[in-house]
């Protein structure tokens, strides 16, 4: 089972390794940070821009967009996002799902489902290609955050674990929005990010947050902790939105440029 999301004045926030670069050139994965902070009325999704391609020889590094943004919902997706050989196609999934008419906590189990049957198949093509990379791996899992807003136009949040071993129970967590505190959602890579939600909450450093500009700020500081702690798996640009009652807004495009 998956905890419940952090709050303030909590320090404990969902983390669970997250698949980093899995794919040869025709195959390609992420290793991921990525968080959500939001009250009931607004959230802020933020994501590192590192794209990484990895092989039994070759491997390399590129810049690309992880916010999935589409009929105002966005999605972040950390460990294995695609194996062509396979057919496996996270993003397409994404589309598929996310542009249809429904509730985030609903939509984000499709996604799931539709992981689940998909993911052995790929990861059984992944293994054959790179038995190594492949078992320093194999705890990990396919990990989904999805943010949209609800009936009541309040913020919801979803985050669904796929776990790359089958004998693993997959994960699943959701929370809305509350107007007196600010919620934490975090997938991917977050050992700096935990440290510092604990100095925080010993320093009631959340004091007066509650508000985009704060909670912008607190979310570039994250992610930027990551980068420094990972340099190899977390990296720039970093892509930021606002997500409120109107729709999604781009606040920092990031790798997510047209």
């Amino acid at each position: 089972m998956l905890t419940s999301s952090a709050q303030v004045g909590r320090a404990a926030v969902w983390v669970s390794a997250a698949l980093a670069a899995v794919a040869g050139w025709a195959r390609l994965g992420n290793a991921t940070t990525a968080v959500a902070l939001y009250t009931k009325g607004f959230a802020v999704v933020a994501a590192d821009g590192r794209g990484t391609k990895l092989g039994p020889v070759i491997s390399g590094h590129q810049s690309e967009c992880k916010l999935y943004v589409a009929n105002g919902k966005v999605a972040v997706v950390a460990g294995l996002v695609e194996e062509p050989d396979s057919g496996f196609d996270v993003p397409r999934i994404l589309h598929t799902v996310m542009n249809q008419s429904m509730l985030v906590p609903r939509a984000a189990d499709l996604v799931e489902q539709q992981i689940q049957r998909a993911l052995p198949a790929a990861l059984r093509v992944f293994e054959n290609a790179n038995p190594g990379a492949f078992q320093e791996r194999a705890a990990g899992s396919s990990q989904l955050l999805m943010v949209g807003t609800g009936s009541d136009n309040a913020i919801q949040v979803a985050r669904r674990s796929a776990p790359y071993d089958p004998a693993r129970p997959p994960g699943r967590d959701d929370a809305a929005g509350a107007a007196n505190r600010v919620g934490v959602a975090l997938i991917g890579d977050t050992a700096a990010i935990d440290r510092d939600l604990e100095r925080l909450h010993n320093s009631n450093g959340w004091e007066g947050m509650g508000n985009p500009a704060d909670l912008e700020k607190l979310a570039r500081r994250f992610i930027a902790l990551e980068m420094v702690d990972k340099p190899r798996q977390v990296g720039p640009p970093i892509s930021m939105v606002l997500v409120d009652a109107t729709g999604i807004h781009w606040v920092e495009a990031g790798a997510c440029r047209e």
